[in-house]
C-alpha cells in the first residue's frame, strides 16, 4: 500500500475535506457517536459504525450517513469479547483495505459510589474503556500507519472535575488519557497521532432518561451558569471530533483537547450543583452487565437507560 503522510494527504474537495478517508466510530448508535458519525459523512469520510444491541438506531444513523458519502454501514460488535473485535477488523480489512480514523467513543459504567461498586462492575469498566481501546488500536495500526493515520479517544468531564456516581469511570477515562498520550510519543515518529477529545455536559437522549422530570432544570442549570449561557448538544460536541480529524489538527498530537466550552474552569463545581437537583435513583444507572444498555431503571416509567453503545 503507498505510503502517505499527513502533509501530502488528499484534502479532498472543498467543503468535504474528508473524501476519500475511512472512519471507524465505537459507540456510534445514539449520542455523540451518533452526532459525530453524521458530521463526518457530511465532511466526506466513509464512515463505519458499531453498535451492540441498537440495530435499528445504528441503521438510521447508517442510512443518514450514506445519503451524505455513500457506503456508510453499521457493524455489531461486543467490545468485551476479543474474538468479536478481531473479526471487525478483519472485515474492515476485507471490505475497505484501509482506515484513516479510529475513534474510541463507546462506553458503559456503574454510576455509584466507589465503596458500593462490585468487582465485576470494575472489570467491565475498565474492559470497555480500557482494554478494548488499546486492542482497538493494536489491530488498527497495519490499517492505519501506511496511511498517517490517527487515533481519537471520547474522555469526559468527570475526569477533571467532581460528579457524583462518576469515580469509576472517571478512573477509567483517566487512563484512557494516559494512553492517548503514549501513543502519541510511540506512533509520531511513524506519522501516526493520537488525540483525546473531553467533553464536557452534553444534552443527550440519555441524560434525558437519566433524569426523568428534571430534566428541564438540568438543562436551565446549564443555561444559566455556562460560559455560553446554552447546554450543548450531541452536534455541537461533534464539530470538535470532527476538527480532530482534519489533517491541520495533527498538532494536537498527545493532547487532551477540553470541549466543553470553558464551563469546566469557569464553574469546577457546576456539574456536582447541577446533578445535585437530581434524585440518585434517576441517575447512577448500571451499564456494566449489558454493556451498552443499563440494566438500573429510571425513574421514567421503568425504561431503560442507554449509555453511549
Amino acid at each position: 500500500m503507498e505510503e502517505r503522510r499527513p502533509d501530502d494527504r488528499h484534502r479532498g474537495t472543498e467543503g468535504r475535506p474528508l473524501a476519500g478517508r475511512t472512519v471507524l466510530v465505537t459507540g456510534g448508535s445514539r449520542g455523540l457517536g451518533a452526532a459525530t458519525s453524521r458530521r463526518l459523512a457530511g465532511m466526506g469520510a466513509r464512515v463505519v459504525l458499531t453498535y451492540r444491541r441498537e440495530k435499528e438506531e445504528a441503521e438510521r444513523v447508517a442510512g443518514a450517513c450514506s445519503d451524505a458519502t455513500p457506503g456508510a454501514r453499521a457493524e455489531q460488535v461486543d467490545l468485551l469479547e476479543e474474538d468479536s473485535v478481531r473479526a471487525l477488523f478483519e472485515r474492515i480489512t476485507e471490505r475497505d483495505g484501509a482506515l484513516d480514523v479510529l475513534i474510541a467513543n463507546a462506553a458503559a459504567t456503574a454510576f455509584k459510589p466507589l465503596l458500593e461498586l462490585k468487582l465485576h462492575q470494575i472489570d467491565k469498566t475498565f474492559a470497555i474503556t480500557i482494554r478494548h481501546f488499546l486492542l482497538m488500536a493494536q489491530l488498527a495500526y497495519p490499517l492505519l500507519q501506511p496511511r498517517g493515520g490517527r487515533i481519537i479517544a471520547i474522555s469526559g468531564a468527570d475526569t477533571v472535575g467532581y460528579i457524583p456516581g462518576h469515580g469509576l469511570l472517571a478512573a477509567a477515562k483517566a487512563g484512557m488519557e494516559t494512553l492517548v498520550k503514549y501513543l502519541a510519543c510511540e506512533l509520531g515518529p511513524q506519522g501516526m497521532t493520537a488525540i483525546g477529545v473531553l467533553p464536557g455536559y452534553i444534552d443527550t437522549d440519555s441524560i434525558r432518561l437519566m433524569a426523568g422530570p428534571f430534566h428541564d432544570k438540568l438543562v436551565a442549570a446549564e443555561e444559566q451558569t455556562h460560559p455560553l449561557r446554552t447546554a450543548a448538544t450531541p452536534e455541537d460536541a461533534a464539530e470538535v471530533v470532527a476538527l480532530c480529524c482534519l489533517d491541520e489538527a495533527r498538532w494536537l498530537n498527545g493532547q487532551i483537547v477540553q470541549n466543553d466550552g470553558a464551563g469546566i474552569f469557569a464553574y469546577m463545581g457546576r456539574f456536582s450543583h447541577a446533578w445535585a437537583m437530581v434524585p440518585d435513583a434517576a441517575v447512577m444507572p448500571d451499564t456494566t452487565d449489558a454493556p451498552m444498555v443499563t440494566l438500573t431503571r429510571a425513574r421514567t416509567g421503568g425504561e431503560e437507560t442507554p449509555d453511549r453503545g
